[in-house]
């Protein structure tokens, strides 16, 4: 019963983003399992699935859309090479787990702040990396109440196998042995590098735009003199100019008039940019 699964009213959405930016929701649900996380999903037809938010920008105004939260859909285990793992797993933990089991290939994700599911959907990566090159299959959630195993697929940069009426459930990545000093090492080095490369002190939602055919965003928006750019409270990064930091309270609103700036000055250099983030109405 609906009535069981927790849930919360009414609460601030910028607790629940990284960019620490966001009016009220109505109700969030956090389905403990996935009996309860298809129970829901059999009984709402409209619904917003949130894992750590780390690409989201939500609006400043009440937001109706019931969210179900996959936070505590973390369950994870070692089959010989292999890891299942449940969606709302965070990538940090899966990253640390791995480890502890001699397991390679997550190393230059970590420091990631999303979760499995998110990562799978947009195929996150980085210094190289992507982590549906390491997927061997997952389970999803079809909108017409289906439940499918895929071990065939296609990604793309930035683009998981998951379609738009489906719904990740758990996910099972083939790595590699190898000594568990060497993995954490490479782990703790990619982690610097991150600190050293991006605004960690500040709230964000990572990179705000795609990666061109043969263009760097951050690059050119450094090059057009537009790191410290301020709207409000958001303001581009001064050490990664592909970052909008939220620097003093800002709103969804400077946000986006920021978003709308950068692009601005990318058509008038014959440029269009492609959001990465999630800007939510």
């Amino acid at each position: 019963m609906l009535k069981n699964i927790e849930k919360k009213r009414n609460v601030l959405l910028k607790n629940y983003c990284t960019f620490k930016i966001g009016g009220k929701a109505k109700i969030i649900y956090f389905p403990k399992n996935n009996d309860e996380l298809i129970e829901l999903l059999n009984k709402k037809n409209k619904l917003f699935i949130l894992g750590n938010g780390s690409n989201i920008l939500f609006p400043d105004s009440r937001f109706e859309t019931p969210i179900i939260c996959t936070k505590k859909l973390n369950k994870m285990f070692v089959q010989g090479d292999c890891v299942f793992c449940e969606a709302g797993a965070s990538l940090f933990e899966l990253c640390m787990f791995c480890q502890k089991h001699g397991l390679s290939g997550f190393e230059k994700l970590y420091g990631i702040p999303a979760t499995v599911g998110g990562a799978i959907v947009m195929n996150a990566g980085a210094f190289g990396e992507e982590i549906c090159s390491k997927l061997k299959s997952f389970k999803i959630f079809k909108k017409n109440g289906e439940i499918i195993e895929k071990k065939n697929f296609r990604y793309a940069y930035r683009k998981g196998p998951v379609e738009d009426d489906e719904i990740l459930l758990s996910a099972i990545f083939k790595l590699k042995k190898e000594k568990k000093s060497k993995i954490l090492n490479e782990m703790m080095e990619i982690f610097q590098k991150r600190k050293t490369l991006q605004p960690y002190n500040y709230p964000s939602a990572g990179s705000v735009f795609k990666r061109g055919e043969n263009f760097l965003p951050a690059k050119l928006i450094d090059e057009w003199g537009l790191k410290g750019l301020k709207v409000g409270g958001a303001c581009v990064s001064d050490k990664h100019a592909g970052f909008i930091i939220n620097i003093k309270n800002a709103s969804s609103n400077d946000v986006k008039k920021l978003i709308e700036e950068i692009e601005r000055n990318a058509s008038q250099h014959g440029f269009v940019f492609e959001k990465e983030i999630k800007v939510l109405k």
